[in-house]
C-alpha cells in the first residue's frame, strides 16, 4: 500500500499526517527564526559561539529527557500528550517575541531547551 493509497483510504490517518506536517514545517521555520535571532543577537564576532550554544540546547534536552518522555508517553493517553506538546510548543514559541524585546540571549536558550523537551514529548 501506497501513502497515498493509504491517505485516500484512511480519514483518521489522514488528519493525524497532516497535523504532523503542519506541525513539522512550523517546527522547521522555527529553527530558521530562532538561529536568525541568535545570530542578531550575538553581535560581531561572537556568531559561532552563539550557534554552538544554540546547538547544545536545542539537542541536549533530547539526550537528558527522551528516555522519561518514553515512559510518560507510553502510560498517557497518546492523543492528549500530542495535543498538549503542540499547544506548549506554541506557547513557548512566541516567548521568543519577549526574548527578542529583552534582546538578550539566555532567555531565548532558555525557551528553545524547554520547547525542545516538549517536543520530545510529542
Amino acid at each position: 500500500m501506497t501513502y497515498r493509497q493509504l491517505l485516500a483510504a484512511n480519514a483518521d490517518f489522514r488528519r493525524l499526517w497532516t497535523g504532523q506536517v503542519v506541525s513539522e514545517i512550523g517546527d522547521w521555520f522555527n529553527n530558521i527564526a530562532v538561529l536568525a535571532l541568535t545570530i542578531q543577537l550575538a553581535g560581531a564576532g561572537r556568531e559561532g559561539q552563539a550557534v554552538a550554544l544554540y546547538a547544545i540546547a536545542r539537542h541536549l534536552p533530547l539526550f537528558l529527557f527522551g528516555p522519561l518522555a518514553g515512559v510518560v508517553v507510553d502510560r498517557v493517553d497518546r492523543r492528549r500528550v500530542m495535543i498538549a506538546a503542540d499547544i506548549s510548543r506554541a506557547v513557548l514559541a512566541l516567548g521568543f517575541l519577549f526574548a527578542n524585546m529583552m534582546g538578550s540571549l539566555p532567555p531565548q536558550h532558555s525557551l528553545h531547551s524547554q520547547r525542545s523537551d516538549v517536543s520530545n514529548l510529542g
